[in-house]
């Protein structure tokens, strides 16, 4: 797939992400789609406020614009 954003890394986390889950994932350092990359699933969803809907959405916007999360 090709990328859809104009500057590579630099990807927004998707809008309606609910508070917990952002205050986790800033908690983390996780601020682009891409930082969610070098995460990966596993650590995602073991994250404190990370619900499998907000894995969903995340999934879904890394689809949009061409990024895989992996398994790890």
């Amino acid at each position: 797939m090709t990328r859809k954003t104009t500057k590579p890394g630099c990807t927004p986390l998707p809008a309606g992400l609910d508070a917990p889950a952002r205050k986790s994932l800033a908690h983390a350092g996780v601020e682009t789609l891409e930082h969610l990359v070098e995460l990966g699933r596993r650590r995602l969803a073991g994250m404190p406020g990370v619900c499998p809907r907000t894995v969903a959405q995340l999934q879904d916007a890394m689809d949009e614009h061409g990024l895989e999360l992996p398994a790890g």
